[in-house]
C-alpha cells in the first residue's frame, strides 16, 4: 500500500507539465516564448530602420544636398568667369577648370532636384534626419572655423595639422598623440607640395618669423 502511494508520488512529482493549480504548461511554454518573440520584434525593429543607401529621401531635408551642389556649382562658374587671366595665357585658360566642374555640379543639383519632385507625391521614403548624425559634421565645421581663424596667425603648418587632427577626432580616432603625429606629417607634405611643386607658398605665420 505505502509502496504503491510512495510510487504514485513520486510519478506525479516527475511529471514536469502539471502545476498546483492543474492547468499544466502553457503558462511555462508561454514564459519560454515571452523573450524570443521580444527578440523578433526588436530584429524587425532593426530591420525597418531606413537604409541611407537605399531609402529615397522626402521632406525639406532632401533639398539640402542640392540646394549646397547648386551654390557651389554657381560659385565655381563665377570664379571661372571673373578670373583674371594673364595676357599672354593661350586657350583655353584658366577658367576652363573650374567652369567645367561647376556645370557639372550644376547638372548635379538639376538632376537631384528632378528626382525630389518626382518623389513628392509617391508618399515612400525617409526623412534624412532618421539616420544623420550631426555631432561628427559640427566637429568638423567648428574645426574648419578654427583653422581659417587661426590660418594666418600659427601658419599652414599648425593650422592643417589642427584641421587634420579634429576631423579623424570627428570620425572616431581615439589616440590622440599617434593622431597629433599623422596630423602635423600630412600638414607638412601639403606644405611642401605646395611650395616645390606648384610654386604657391601657404601662410606661414608666426613660424616664419622665427625660423
Amino acid at each position: 500500500m505505502s509502496a504503491n502511494g510512495t510510487d504514485e508520488k513520486h510519478a506525479a512529482g516527475d511529471d514536469p507539465s502539471e502545476t498546483t493549480d492543474g492547468s499544466g504548461s502553457p503558462e511555462a511554454t508561454e514564459a519560454v516564448e515571452t523573450p524570443g518573440t521580444e527578440t523578433d520584434a526588436g530584429s524587425t525593429a532593426v530591420a525597418a530602420a531606413p537604409d541611407p543607401e537605399n531609402t529615397v529621401w522626402r521632406g525639406p531635408a532632401a533639398w539640402i544636398v542640392p540646394a549646397l551642389t547648386a551654390i557651389l556649382g554657381l560659385v565655381a562658374v563665377w570664379g571661372a568667369v571673373t578670373i583674371e587671366a594673364p595676357p599672354n595665357v593661350t586657350p583655353p585658360g584658366p577658367g576652363a577648370f573650374p567652369g567645367a566642374v561647376g556645370v557639372l555640379l550644376l547638372i548635379a543639383a538639376v538632376c537631384m532636384s528632378v528626382v525630389n519632385l518626382r518623389n513628392l507625391g509617391s508618399g515612400k521614403g525617409a526623412s534624412p534626419l532618421a539616420w544623420f548624425e550631426g555631432r561628427p559634421v559640427l566637429l568638423v565645421l567648428a574645426g574648419l572655423v578654427v583653422h581659417t581663424a587661426l590660418l594666418e596667425f600659427v601658419g599652414w603648418l599648425l593650422a592643417g595639422a589642427l584641421l587634420f587632427w579634429v576631423v579623424a577626432y570627428a570620425f572616431g580616432a581615439r589616440a590622440h598623440l599617434r593622431d597629433a603625429i599623422v596630423a602635423l606629417s600630412m600638414s607638412a607634405a601639403v606644405q611642401v607640395g605646395f611650395s616645390l611643386g606648384l610654386g604657391l607658398n601657404l601662410p606661414g605665420g608666426f613660424l616664419e618669423l622665427v625660423l
